[in-house]
């Protein structure tokens, strides 16, 4: 069978679930009646990893074939398929129809899709999403399997047993030679060992083709035939210049690591973990999950112009088209697990929701025992899952991950993975995670420039506190998520960037780090702030090693980082005076991390002390220290 044929008859294949069985939202309003129920069960049967990516194609060659022939093929499901990528693809945000019958509430106008952003729902909702979208994938993953002849069936169907959908690790360093976007992902074209032999094809990593885009709401995404990152126009014919999102996320991957590894060991409060709004609050939280995630999505897509609109994942309503999309949420689903070991009692918490969803109305409290709605647990379409019903990974959706299946998943095996994919000198690679690994211990922070003679004439080491902490400073940053009409960028450098253009800064030598404010158009309320943090003691310690400061206590650093630190925002290719966005601010904090005992614990951060007069008088910079409270760890 030639491949095409193959993916024409799996296109036409579906399943789902005949019923008829009326239900009612959390507001009381009707769902409409529905003729089918698609229950989200994930995976049946025994517990499996999900593989990074790039281990994926290195370890599990036939798992790799398969995941990109069944990703071809899901993707050329009609666009009416209930169980196909675009329709679940466009629970996330367009098009504005219902999923399983779930009518939009009363009160939810003015919204796209059911994804609950600046939500305490955020993870576990994503989790739920993924669990859906992994189950269906497999369904075809069986299929394209089950067509190979049957010298190879026994082999393919073999390795289709334990597939899990892949995640892409964009914060650990990927193996020497390879960059932190996988050229898997990024390449426009492959070639594969199909049923019928080897055969090229177009990536269904790189792009997702649309039979009608005209669904999606917003100009030019209704005319573009397939998904773009860093589109070169509007034009119908656009193409993706998938070299500057190459470019992007080398620049940006190690400041990526130093926030995944802060937020492990600094944040303990779930809330606050959870997402982008509750962050604005604390300062050891700052960040969050979700506002990492932002980021990804951003340099993903690519900043867009003032003439060219950004890529499908630089906005919420379009990101889950993107085939990259999956790959980044399997990454922050495994992070939110990871997360989960290393505070095994913080869980829980409410919060208001800051404006609608599809189901969700603004005002509302929502909780872990919230509908995640679309997702029905069975086929009666009585129940929604909720955060609480989705705490368990393994047991509820049946997957793992490597450091888990490859430990004994405890708190310290896990703390020390985290500390050698993600702490100060980590040296292991993106998806290594092998039993017989040697945890790596925490020292001191990575050096990138080449040590300064100098250091040796001086009596302590310049990095650390007397009682042998590790200095440490932050800038927490506050940005009103929907003031600028759309996604926009916050960017931090070392001293002023080397251009003026904004398209120039997210790979600019001087950027220490951004931060991405993931947003739509069309979405106006000013009032949630999202919030952010972008660790400085990176690039700080290697102005120490470099000669340009002389050490890191505070005497030294606050002069150096009053001349130094600087900050630019863009939206649409176009410079933003900070000061001139509302509630917009970037305050600087300064801690100490105290290094664990052995490698198998995360450090212990003291009391953030804010730092006022590095920001005073800049615009948008914090001149008080109202929002800078000291926080206990």
């Amino acid at each position: 069978m030639r491949l095409t044929s193959l993916v024409l008859s799996l296109s036409a294949l579906s399943s789902v679930f005949a019923l008829y069985i009326p239900s009612l939202d959390e507001a009381g309003d009707e769902i409409e009646k529905r003729a089918s129920v698609v229950a989200t069960t994930g995976i049946a049967g025994a517990v499996y990893p999900r593989l990074e990516v790039r281990q994926m194609l290195f370890n599990k060659p036939n798992q790799w074939t398969l995941f990109i022939l069944a990703m071809q093929a899901f993707q050329a499901k009609s666009q009416s398929d209930a169980t196909g990528f675009y329709q679940i693809a466009g629970i996330h945000g367009v098009p504005h129809v219902n999923y399983n019958g779930v009518g939009q509430c009363s009160t939810c106008g003015g919204t796209d899709g059911y994804c609950p952003h600046d939500s305490i729902l955020f993870p576990a909702w994503h989790r739920s999403y993924l669990a859906l979208f992994e189950q269906q994938f497999k369904a075809v993953v069986d299929q394209v399997a089950a067509s190979y002849p049957a010298s190879q069936r026994a082999a393919m169907q073999g390795a289709a047993s334990t597939i899990r959908l892949p995640y892409w690790d964009w914060a650990a360093h990927p193996m020497d030679g390879y960059p932190t976007l996988p050229r898997i992902v990024s390449d426009r074209s492959m070639t594969v060992n199909g049923p019928t032999g080897q055969v090229s094809i177009v990536n269904p990593l790189f792009r997702h083709y649309f039979s009608d885009p005209s669904a999606l709401y917003y100009s030019p995404f209704v005319n573009w035939k397939y998904t773009l990152r860093y589109p070169n126009s509007n034009a119908n014919s656009a193409s993706s210049q998938e070299q500057s999102a190459i470019s992007a996320f080398e620049n940006i991957r190690a400041n990526l690591q130093d926030q995944v590894y802060q937020l492990f060991s600094t944040c303990s409060d779930y809330l606050h973990f959870s997402n982008d709004d509750a962050g604005s609050s604390s300062t050891s939280c700052s960040n969050s999950l979700e506002g990492i995630h932002n980021t990804i999505h951003t340099t993903a897509g690519g900043p867009g112009s003032s003439t060219v609109s950004a890529g499908h994942m630089t906005y919420l309503a379009t990101a889950a088209f993107d085939p990259i999309f999956w790959l980044h949420h399997c990454n922050v689903d495994r992070l939110f697990a990871l997360w989960q070991s290393q505070h095994p009692g913080a869980w829980g918490g409410t919060q208001t929701a800051p404006h609608n969803t599809w189901t969700v109305a603004a005002g509302s409290s929502q909780g872990m025992d919230s509908p995640l709605t679309p997702f029905y647990k069975d086929t009666s379409g009585s129940a929604f899952w909720t955060s609480n019903q989705v705490r368990q990974w393994d047991t509820t959706f049946h997957y793992t991950y490597p450091e888990f299946s490859n430990s004994d998943g405890s708190q310290k095996s896990i703390a020390s993975y985290i500390n050698k994919l993600y702490g100060p000198s980590a040296t292991a690679t993106a998806g290594s995670s092998k039993r017989s690994a040697a945890p790596e211990p925490v020292v001191a922070n990575e050096v990138i420039a080449r040590p300064n003679p100098a250091l040796s004439k001086r009596q302590g080491d310049p990095l650390k506190a007397a009682n042998g902490s590790l200095f440490q400073y932050i800038a927490n940053i506050q940005a009103p998520r929907y003031a600028l009409n759309g996604s926009y960028y916050v960017y931090l450098f070392q001293g002023e960037p080397g251009s003026e253009d904004p398209m120039e800064w997210i790979t600019d030598e001087a950027l220490i780090g951004p931060m991405g404010v993931l947003a739509q158009p069309d979405m106006t309320d000013k009032n949630l702030v999202a919030a952010g943090s972008v660790p400085l003691t990176r690039a700080m310690t290697n102005a120490v090693y470099n000669g340009s400061l002389f050490d890191l206590t505070e005497d030294s650093a606050v002069p150096y980082l009053k001349d130094t630190l600087a900050w630019r925002v863009a939206s649409n290719g176009t410079a933003i005076d900070p000061g001139t966005i509302d509630n917009f601010e970037i305050a600087v904090f300064a801690s100490t991390a105290q290094l664990p005992p052995d490698e198998y614990s995360l450090p212990a951060w003291s009391d953030f002390i804010p730092l006022v007069e590095i920001t005073q008088n800049k615009s948008g910079g914090a001149n008080t220290t109202a929002n800078a409270t000291t926080i206990t760890r």
